[in-house]
């Protein structure tokens, strides 16, 4: 009896070991952050239509994924939204999307990225200079410039 305890106790305490060593739970398993990320990928959760319907100035992104310009501008306009969301509601337009096509006309994008910065209340709309993309100051400028 004293023999069969021991070793049931002793399997026991083997398989545990074994368990925690070579089998890793799923919980446990950490995903790699993703690299190379596209702009579909800097998500700001609001649409077009729902920016409209606040009181804010709207910064809209017109994008495509394939654009390596587009890639590149992402993340310095994230870092904006980031920044200036008290001031400014935040859309990015995905122009190869067909439910943007509409919008897409309406702006006449013909390039991407293009950056905008409209406000309805004062019926005004400029087209930020792509030159101004890649320098973080000059794009805080013009933002601050423009709710002045």
């Amino acid at each position: 009896m004293k023999l069969t305890r021991k070793l049931f106790f002793s399997v026991l305490i083997i398989t545990a070991c074994f368990t925690a060593i070579f089998l890793k739970p799923e919980s446990s398993s950490a995903v790699p952050p993703k690299i190379n990320l596209t702009p579909s990928d800097y998500t700001t959760g609001i649409t077009w239509e729902k920016a409209q319907k606040l009181d804010k100035p709207i910064v809209v992104n017109f994008y495509v994924d394939w654009c390596h310009f587009c890639q590149g501008f992402a993340p310095v306009l994230d870092k904006l939204r980031q920044q200036y969301s008290s001031k400014y509601s935040f859309v990015f337009i995905n122009c190869e999307d067909p439910k943007n096509e509409l919008l897409v006309k309406k702006f006449n994008i013909e390039a991407y990225p293009s950056l905008f910065i409209v406000d309805r209340k004062k019926n005004k709309k400029i087209q930020v200079d792509n030159s101004k993309y890649q320098n973080f100051p000059l794009l805080k400028q013009e933002l601050d410039k423009f709710v002045k």
